[in-house]
């Protein structure tokens, strides 16, 4: 038996020193493509000792290495392959022909944007301590030295250096553009485990970075509902306690390497953590809306017949936001197979053409004042909510699309979806639920939780 046991726990420790060597990159540091293999099955106590007090991530190797791809792809294709089924992707070299990647110095930086106030942020994404705006001159002299991050919307004419990715570059996606950003560091930030609620492509022009992606299926083992600000998970990064989170065990991810030029798809919704290398930093993130395709039944709502069945755990909170998220990547994948292939009738626009939507006032880089919102397309002829496409089934008189014309971001408003979304299986639920409640407090959703329901059957 005492043999027995020994040659059982040599297999073991061969087996992980097998993967270890053989998953590593050659910095010995981040994992390599070698990693995508069928994953080893960890037990609770391996992933224990692997990760605890440890940054995330290092309970187990990752699922897999985002694919990369040595070209560039088309756009049909891209939303098909990618888009419609939340499947992340780096597209190598890809903005290496930017006017961006070669003019973008800081004495370039300087003489062209010197006198723009930009906002800033700690190198460890600190979400309370947020440094003060500064003047792009005034960052330049100190950013090598401080703990400063640049974190903030593309001025307009620094689009002129940008040029429209072919994959975006199809009136179906890009009409639904809504806001670009610019990073610019010294190296070696480190971001929280958070998620966007816009499809992301992100774009390195200098430097290097390592993003750990994590299906929204996995919400409720990231503590999502936890988090004192929805959307941002209570789980340290740099040191995951696995005593004080322990589900986060549960958690498979993926792992994308970037270097300079390298573009990543990053799906909406998507938990990630973004570590940048050493060294100057820029990178450039253009997000765009996307929505999922209907079910079967189209844009009617059935009553709710069976709960939803996802990989990670689910909470049994009556409202969480956890399973919001987990929800809707569940229906993204349900209808992915009947989404239409675009058309992309109109690829060659000038960067100059496309309209983003800006949070920085009607003078951010626009002497006529003039700000572009989308309001979807024409032929589109749905109520809005609060200036959004009403997307519940407005053939269902109980639908919250006329209380919520206002202000759908009413505590009214918020609680009637929350019911109205226990009841029927429509769209507009897995669409509105995790816009409307990402970036609330957890105090905020708990108020609402308790409030006095308006919403009846």
């Amino acid at each position: 038996m005492g043999k027995a046991l020994i040659f059982f726990t040599l297999c073991v420790l061969a087996r992980l020193s097998r993967q270890d060597e053989g998953c590593l990159g050659t910095d010995n540091g981040m994992y390599s493509s070698k990693c995508n293999q069928p994953p080893a099955e960890l037990t609770k106590e391996e992933m224990f000792k692997n990760g605890h007090m440890k940054p995330f991530g290092s309970h187990r190797p990752p699922d897999s290495i985002v694919e990369e791809l040595p070209y560039m792809i088309a756009p049909e294709d891209f939303h098909a392959l990618y888009v419609s089924k939340h499947k992340p992707v780096v597209i190598k070299g890809a903005a290496k022909h930017w006017p961006a990647y070669t003019k973008w110095t800081d004495e370039y930086l300087l003489e062209n944007w010197g006198e723009v106030t930009f906002n800033m942020e700690t190198k460890d994404d600190d979400k309370v301590n947020i440094p003060p705006s500064k003047k792009l001159k005034d960052f330049l002299k100190v950013y090598q030295q401080k703990y400063l991050y640049l974190v903030d919307e593309v001025h307009p004419t620094m689009r002129e250096d940008v040029i429209m990715p072919l994959c975006l570059r199809c009136d179906e996606m890009s009409s639904k553009f809504f806001v670009s950003y610019y990073w610019m560091s010294s190296g070696n930030t480190s971001s929280t485990i958070h998620i966007d609620t816009d499809e992301n492509m992100l774009c390195v022009i200098r430097g290097s970075k390592k993003a750990i992606l994590v299906s929204p299926v996995y919400s409720n083992d990231l503590y999502a509902d936890d988090a004192d600000l929805l959307g941002v998970s209570p789980v340290p990064a740099d040191k995951v306690d696995l005593e004080k989170f322990p589900r986060v065990m549960n958690v498979r991810y993926h792992l994308a390497n970037m270097g300079e030029g390298d573009m990543l798809y990053l799906p909406q919704m998507w938990w990630h953590q973004v570590d940048s290398g050493g060294g100057r930093q820029q990178a450039v993130a253009l997000w765009w809306k996307s929505k999922p395709w209907w079910k079967e039944h189209g844009k009617h709502a059935p009553p709710i017949e069976a709960e939803v069945m996802f990989e990670g755990s689910k909470s049994e909170r009556k409202y969480s936001f956890g399973n919001a998220l987990a929800s809707y990547e569940t229906w993204v994948n349900d209808v992915a197979p009947l989404a239409p292939r675009l058309k992309c009738e109109n690829q060659q626009e000038r960067m100059s053409e496309f309209r983003f939507e800006t949070d920085k006032g009607d003078n951010w880089g626009e002497e006529d004042g003039e700000t572009y919102v989308n309001r979807g397309s024409e032929e589109d002829k749905s109520e809005h909510i609060d200036g959004e496409l009403c997307e519940f089934d407005q053939a269902n008189p109980l639908n919250p699309c006329k209380l919520c014309m206002e202000d759908d971001g009413d505590e009214n408003c918020l609680r009637y979806i929350l019911d109205y979304c226990q009841v029927y299986e429509d769209r507009g639920c897995v669409v509105q639920l995790p816009q409307l409640l990402n970036k609330i407090t957890k105090e905020e959703f708990e108020n609402i939780a308790r409030m006095e329901s308006p919403f009846h059957v």
